[in-house]
């Protein structure tokens, strides 16, 4: 188990970095497969509590969603935006007895929880937020696309392994013992170091502004353990113990990127409101 853990690790890094460096169309269908296997695992947990999801018309809704963020056509994100809960208030009306409201606001969650953190690292990757950074990449040696989505997943990935080896070697006080009874807040308090320590190092390694950099590593740390334990809280109302099988040693889509969920949007936010 440790040992398919480590070697699915290595292979899915590997090309994580080979997929984010290139960009382009290559890391669209990434995120597009990764967005629509997230919707499916979230479908089939919901299902578990008895509740059963559009699955098609909101894939095909995501699908057309990320392809309008890609293409930077905006009044068409506006029209889906829209069209989104208009349609799960109709569902809800005109399929009463059959669809309760509480479905469909499952539906909504399901939608906003994916999205936002997918739809947040393809804006990121694009390169729009580096230009408000002029100043700032004078000098980074990564061009801004690049450069986010790595600092995000590193920052992001230091988050779970220093609080995953913290809270083995000293941790005592549980964090959150009714969503997840092994965390504790000595394993959280060395991710949250770990996190920030090795956002400064990235950000000194690629002559980033240390400012900005300490900044984005604060609010990672931050966030990173929130996503974790907000996907461990939906587990827990499931009753299940993994989101998916498809990575091996790793659990489901929803496992591995957690955490990157809720970052990647709060990340974006930051660039988006300091520019």
């Amino acid at each position: 188990m440790v040992a398919t853990r480590i070697i699915t690790g290595i292979i899915g890094g590997g090309l994580a970095i080979f997929i984010i460096y290139e960009g382009g169309w290559i890391f669209f269908t990434m995120i597009a497969l990764l967005l629509l296997g997230g919707w499916f695992e979230y479908g089939r947990l919901i299902g578990k509590k008895g509740e059963k999801m559009p699955f098609l018309p909101l894939a095909a809704w995501l699908v057309v969603s990320l392809t309008a963020l890609a293409f930077d056509s905006y009044k068409l994100l506006t029209v889906l935006a829209v069209l989104l809960p208009l349609g799960l208030f109709l569902r809800t009306v005109f399929q009463y007895g059959r669809v309760s409201p509480g479905n469909s606001a499952y539906a909504l969650y399901g939608t906003v929880y994916i999205c936002a953190g997918f739809w947040s690292l393809l804006v990121l990757r694009s390169g729009m937020i580096g230009s408000y950074f002029r100043d700032d990449f004078a000098s980074v040696i990564l061009d801004p696309g690049r450069f986010f989505v790595f600092f995000l997943v590193f920052s992001t990935w230091a988050s779970d392994t220093f609080a995953f080896f913290a809270g083995r070697a000293f941790g005592k006080t549980k964090l959150c013992p009714a969503v997840s009874p092994g965390k504790t807040v000595e394993g959280a308090l060395g991710g949250f170091i770990g996190t920030v320590v090795v956002a400064l190092i990235f950000s000194a390694a690629f002559q980033f502004s240390l400012l900005h950099g300490f900044a984005i590593g604060l609010l990672t740390a931050l966030a990173a353990p929130l996503g974790d334990l907000t996907e461990s809280a939906l587990k827990r109302v499931c009753g299940v113990k993994d989101s998916g099988a498809l990575i091996p040693g790793h659990g489901g889509i929803l496992d591995r990127f957690d955490s990157l969920l809720v970052a990647a949007p709060v990340v974006y936010a930051y660039l988006t409101v300091v520019a």
